[in-house]
């Protein structure tokens, strides 16, 4: 069942979300990983990601805080499930390894070592964000 029809004067929510907010990653058929549409080796994404969603170097090319970054992954239906998984661990492992360094930052210990209620200031602080649009092909 269909949610009735919006009325005329109510407000429509209109997200735009910053192009430079979203790091684009692609699986092509034949296993090919791009990243922002170049060519990129698996053995780079977690650092690529990294880099992206922290933006240390405050470029403005990459997202404008952790909280903004959004991680579009779009894989093709002739890719294989193995690149698939190595991408996906790859992406969760950026977002692991900045969580981590945060909670030794702010608290002198890992993630793992602190209580939930800090982990959850950290997770808030590091959302996963990992769009995955429906494969093509």
């Amino acid at each position: 069942k269909l949610p009735p029809m919006p009325e005329e004067n109510q407000p429509k929510n209109d997200i735009r979300i910053k192009e430079r907010n979203v790091l684009q990653v692609l699986v092509n058929a034949n296993d090919m990983l791009l990243v922002d549409g170049q060519p990129s080796d698996i053995k780079e994404l977690k650092r690529l990601a990294k880099d992206f969603i922290d933006n240390p170097s405050k470029n403005p090319e990459l997202s404008e805080s952790p909280q903004k970054a959004i991680i579009s992954l779009k894989n093709d239906r002739g890719s294989s499930y193995n690149i698939y998984i190595q991408v996906h661990n790859e992406l969760k492992a950026a977002y692991n390894e900045l969580r981590d360094a945060r909670a030794r930052t702010l608290y002198g210990r890992g993630m793992d070592q602190l209580p939930e209620s800090r982990q959850n200031e950290i997770k808030d602080y590091y959302r996963q964000v990992i769009s995955e649009a429906e494969p093509e092909g």
